[in-house]
């Protein structure tokens, strides 16, 4: 399925996030002897980054629907009540 150019623009958006994110230079800002309620700084980072990461792609998964997707689905849900 092709994406729609918002769609596409997100999803690369959203990798150079996590690249980012996850690269080892920026690791390190965190990595320091810093606990916050009882979690080391990094850990509480790296739950924090996949959590965002897994939502924005959570986001992009349900937009990715097309609109002749959605009319299909209204469609066969229609013609199923009308039996």
């Amino acid at each position: 399925m092709a994406r729609s150019g918002a769609s596409r623009d997100w999803s690369i958006v959203t990798f150079l996030f996590a690249a980012l994110a996850l690269n080892p230079p920026v690791l390190t800002i965190f990595s320091v002897d810093v606990f916050v309620f009882g979690i080391p700084l990094l850990y509480l980072y790296l739950f924090a980054v996949w959590a965002i990461i897994v939502a924005l792609v959570a986001r992009l998964a349900g937009a990715g629907r097309s609109a002749a997707a959605e009319a299909r689905d209204r469609d066969r849900r229609g013609a199923g009540h009308a039996r």
